[in-house]
């Protein structure tokens, strides 16, 4: 069971979300929460404050280097402000740490001290971004060698989850990890098994012994198949079994495998209006 749990914030709604998440599952499961802020490294090094040297001069863009410098802490400490100040509302032990550098990398890197990582659908930038998912968020949920929860802009209670199951190894791990989350929160776990062409008597199969694996967990639990596209039967599913958390392998098979590792990664994660959990 999960124990320790590591939460980016940044000062954006999507990362006020996953705080609101953080606290909900610290407290379900007695798990330790830890708050990473990351200064955008980028911010100084990029385009922009080079341009800037050119209209300025070198020795004023130095002043005007440290001078944003500045800006990146103030701006870094009212929002680790910010989550102290929600942790001690709740009532929640915490930590928090502040860090320089690529936000996805140095997340990437973080999550070794962790065993779950919670990330906002859309970062601080998202007004811009429209209805993409933010570049950190992909990097991050595509690359993370740990549970990886991203969650959209509204946190909502988990009541009931939806686990996407094919009989995969990674689909397996994600059926291991939806069921003790089940458990822990004592909520219904929905399992999903999506059927392609020919293979329905596979499925049934496939779909059996996942529920068969619940029953011996003692959790509380059913099965449903459904034939279509993956991605679509998902979120159409969770949302027709009023569940509020989605928990997917990373990798499976056929389009499944797909989609976890190929462009339908960021569709699923950008339509999803549900916290959606990237297991591997």
């Amino acid at each position: 069971m999960i124990k320790k749990i590591l939460v980016s914030i940044d000062g954006s709604n999507h990362a006020g979300a996953a705080t609101q998440y953080g606290i909900f599952l610290a407290k379900k499961l007695d798990a330790a929460l830890t708050a990473i802020h990351v200064m955008d490294s980028r911010m100084l090094e990029g385009p922009l404050m080079a341009d800037v040297s050119g209209w300025i001069g070198a020795q004023p863009y130095g002043v005007q280097l440290q001078q944003f410098r500045e800006l990146l802490q103030k701006r870094g400490e009212s929002v680790v402000q910010s989550f102290n100040d929600v942790c001690d509302r709740e009532g929640i032990d915490h930590e928090v740490e502040t860090k320089m550098g690529h936000p996805s990398r140095v997340i990437l890197d973080e999550e070794v001290k962790t065993e779950l990582v919670i990330i906002g659908q859309k970062g601080e930038h998202a007004v811009f971004g429209g209805d993409l998912i933010g570049s950190n968020t992909e990097r991050i949920a595509r690359n993370s060698i740990k549970p990886c929860l991203v969650v959209p802009e509204v946190f909502q209670p988990v009541d009931r989850i939806l686990v996407a199951y094919d009989g995969s190894g990674h689909a397996s791990q994600a059926l291991h990890e939806a069921i003790e989350l089940a458990q822990a929160l004592a909520v219904e776990l929905v399992i999903l098994t999506v059927s392609e062409r020919g293979r329905r008597h596979d499925i049934n199969q496939t779909s059996a012994d996942g529920l068969k694996l619940a029953e011996a967990h003692k959790c509380n639990a059913r099965a449903i198949v459904q034939e279509g596209v993956p991605e679509d039967m998902i979120l159409d599913q969770a949302q027709q079994q009023h569940c509020d958390l989605i928990v997917a392998g990373a990798h499976g098979h056929g389009r499944i495998r797909e989609m976890f590792i190929g462009s339908t990664t960021t569709r699923l994660l950008v339509r999803s209006t549900l916290p959606v959990l990237i297991v591997r």
